[in-house]
């Protein structure tokens, strides 16, 4: 079990450098570089008195484009220059200051990630546990249910909030909430707003998160359900005589387990990077914002905290769910080492390439030997 967590780490290591690398390279190579904006303010500077090549070598040389003679340093480079750095802790800064909404705030990439990141939290993290409970309570009813008035009924609100995206459903709720006097906006924690002011402006966004997130986990769970409760094992366990919370509690708790068990982790890590929609309507300053910020500015260094950030807590989430996937069922085995022995291949590939080489060769001088007979006859 242990060697394949390490393996399983060392693969998570790999693609966490493959993903930063690709990400690294077509955002400098295709992306809209900040320091444009800077060289175009300095230009347009009364105070300036050189050239707009000149201001941009000055500027690319200060934040680390080009080397000190001039020249530009390719993105591979500047690739594992920026990996060094992130092994120091060092994960830049912010290229131009007016893409920092709050300079005072945040001094550090790590700050204007992190300090955005509890907004999101507060309305990911109640609309997940919610949306995961009653979604798939409902869905377990809805498969026992099923052809019957509540199963009819799950699937028509399954309908409804999956084909309504939720850039529809947000401006009805923000009516509605006009309506009643609900805010709008989220209060900042700087206005030190009370719990039911927090309470009240947070629910709105919650809700839509809600359910849009039930509606997918009531028609997962349904269709696991019903097809636990048609599988061959159960109808002979009915007919062992287990009652239905014997066979709930022994086959279909059991094997439903594992696949929500993995739709968990990524819902909730779906719902913390791509809330891009309810924080803007709601104006929310949490991190997606601060990410859909970055992209068109160019703000690598943002960008690339919150790809090495998500990225390495969805392979962590991915290692944790396998791992939990022998406990939740003992049945499930891990690989083992394949007794095959790779190098006597290897050597018995070149062995024929070799011998095919010499028969090819002794063909070939036949066939020349022949022909000067022939030529000679």
């Amino acid at each position: 079990m242990f060697k394949y967590v390490y393996q399983r780490i060392a693969f998570a290591i790999l693609t966490l450098f493959i993903i930063t690398l690709v990400v690294f390279v077509l955002v400098s190579a295709f992306g809209d570089s900040p320091i444009k904006s800077l060289v175009e303010k300095a230009f347009q500077s009364p105070k300036n008195k050189h050239t707009y090549e000149e201001l941009t070598i000055q500027f690319e040389t200060q934040y680390g484009l080009r080397d000190a003679e001039g020249n530009l340093i390719p993105i591979i480079v500047r690739y594992f220059k920026y990996l060094g750095n992130v092994f120091q802790g060092d994960f830049g800064f912010v290229i131009n200051k007016e893409n920092n909404p709050s300079p005072s705030e945040y001094s550090n990439i790590q700050q204007l990630f992190f300090i955005p990141l509890r907004y999101s939290i507060r309305i990911t993290l109640p609309a997940f546990i919610i949306s995961a409970i009653s979604g798939i309570t409902i869905g377990v009813f809805a498969g026992y249910k099923r052809g019957k008035l509540f199963d009819s009924a799950a699937n028509v609100f399954v309908l409804l909030f999956i084909a309504v995206p939720s850039f529809v459903l947000a401006p009805i709720l923000i009516t509605i909430s006009l309506k009643i006097g609900i805010p709008t906006t989220v209060p900042r924690d700087a206005l030190e707003p009370s719990f039911g002011e927090l309470f009240v402006s947070y629910l709105p966004p919650v809700l839509i998160i809600t359910l849009t997130s039930m509606a997918a986990y009531v028609s997962y769970t349904r269709n696991q359900v019903i097809t636990v409760l048609t599988s061959n094992y159960v109808l002979i366990a009915k007919t062992k005589g287990l009652n239905q919370t014997q066979i709930f509690f022994k086959y279909v708790l059991r094997n439903i387990s594992i696949p929500l068990f993995s739709l968990l982790f990524g819902s909730f890590l779906g719902l913390l990077s791509g809330s891009i929609i309810i924080e803007k309507y709601w104006d929310v300053p949490g991190t997606s914002q601060v990410i859909a910020r970055s992209f068109p500015t160019g703000e690598i260094n943002i960008i690339m905290f919150s790809t090495i950030f998500f990225t390495a807590l969805s392979l962590i989430a991915s290692i944790f769910v396998d791992v939990m996937f022998a406990i939740l069922d003992p049945k499930i085995t891990y690989a083992s080492k394949s007794k095959k022995n790779y190098w006597l291949f290897f050597k018995a590939y070149l062995e024929r390439k070799k011998l095919e080489k010499d028969l090819f060769a002794k063909q070939e001088q036949e066939n020349q030997s022949q022909l000067q007979n022939n030529q000679k006859a």
